[in-house]
């Protein structure tokens, strides 16, 4: 094998590792810690939201404007 081949080889073998171990060793990681919602992240949701509803009231008086 040339030596361009080669190491496009190993690039090919590289990636593919790497993709291997994120969904085998990432995911596991991901799915075990547990999501237990609290109250200040309750009041981010609702205050996000207001704030979205803003801004999207504030765009549609611009655009009828």
């Amino acid at each position: 094998m040339s030596k361009k081949t080669t190491n496009l080889l190993g690039i090919v073998i590289a990636i593919v590792a790497g993709t291997y171990f994120n969904l085998m060793l990432c995911n596991t990681c991901v799915t075990e810690t547990v999501d237990n919602p609290s109250v200040e992240n309750t009041e981010d949701v609702a205050n996000n939201r207001m704030l979205a509803q803003k801004k999207n009231e504030l765009q549609n008086l611009d655009k009828n404007n």
